[in-house]
């Protein structure tokens, strides 16, 4: 397929990388000048256990490109998915797939707008990625992508294929909400209590209190998700978290990273979200929403 990455950060360029080792023909969109430009010159080099590969591609403004796609994979922040879908509206033809692989809440009713239901995809993704800089990549080869399409007749499978040829280790799910609720109920756990705190990982799982937060807010998703008719499973997530704990005690989470940097972060897509779901169906959400009023404090300031 041709396939435009919207959004070339780690994951776009981890992403984008993969796929154009496979053979696929991909282009990176991205905003930044300074990204293009590098992306353009000198490639992405991709470090995983295997050792580095590198590829040459294409990077491009949107304006600068002519259409159509085949499918577009949306890797912008949260709070960009909107303006980057719009970005890229006249390069959609009638056949155009999109595919959010985003962190939190929403931004499959987005695409849906632009796309229609029958031809957009939603999931998560557990690869790493690290940019150590533009073009510079470390990730593993440990991960996997699970999918859904949004339609009775999608486009998953076909998604799914392209993503295997390119060892992304990619499953389609027939009820594709699960994995996305229990990523954000991790999410909303460990990053909105590290954003608050200042602390990595490593220290949250030292933490007695850390993790009878954690729990809260596990707890406190699970609610809302079953609200949404969502069978999220607290002891699969909670694995997710252990695991995190375990091999991942230096991981400076992104809305950490994010507020230490002086950016917006996606509390409002993932915890957020989270909280303003259960307002609507009458589900309390007393420790989330509090970590989250905490963040859009530090946020503030």
């Amino acid at each position: 397929m041709k396939t435009a990455i919207v959004g070339a950060g780690a994951m776009g360029q981890l992403f984008g990388a993969r796929l154009q080792l496979a053979g696929e023909d991909v282009t990176l969109f991205d905003t930044q000048q300074r990204t293009i430009d590098a992306l353009n010159s000198s490639g992405i080099s991709l470090e995983t256990e295997k050792g580095t590969e590198h590829v040459s591609v294409k990077a491009r403004r949107a304006e600068d490109e002519r259409g159509p796609f085949d499918l577009f994979v949306v890797f912008t922040k949260g709070f960009h998915t909107r303006s980057a879908v719009e970005s890229v509206q006249h390069l959609l033809g009638p056949g155009s797939v999109g595919l959010t692989l985003q962190n939190g809440l929403g931004h499959a009713k987005i695409l849906m707008e632009f796309f229609g239901p029958e031809h957009t995809v939603a999931g998560v993704t557990d690869f790493p990625a690290d940019l150590e800089a533009v073009g510079r990549v470390k990730s593993s080869e440990r991960g996997s992508v699970r999918i859904g399409s949004l339609g009775p007749q999608g486009h998953a499978d076909e998604v799914a294929q392209a993503f295997n040829r390119a060892g992304l280790n990619a499953k389609v799910e027939s009820d594709v909400r699960i994995p996305i609720w229990e990523k954000v109920a991790f999410n909303a756990a460990l990053n909105s209590l590290s954003a608050v705190t200042g602390k990595v990982v490593g220290d949250l799982a030292k933490s007695p209190d850390a993790r009878a937060l954690i729990s809260a807010v596990l707890a406190e998703t699970r609610s809302v998700a079953a609200s949404e008719g969502i069978d999220l499973s607290v002891e699969r997530v909670g694995g997710a978290v252990e695991s995190a704990f375990a091999n991942h005690a230096a991981h400076k989470t992104s809305m950490l990273a994010d507020l230490e940097a002086g950016r917006p972060t996606e509390v409002d897509f993932i915890g957020g979200a989270v909280v303003e779901t259960g307002r609507e169906s009458g589900v309390p959400t007393p420790v989330l929403e509090t970590l989250c009023r905490l963040v859009r404090i530090r946020t503030a300031n």
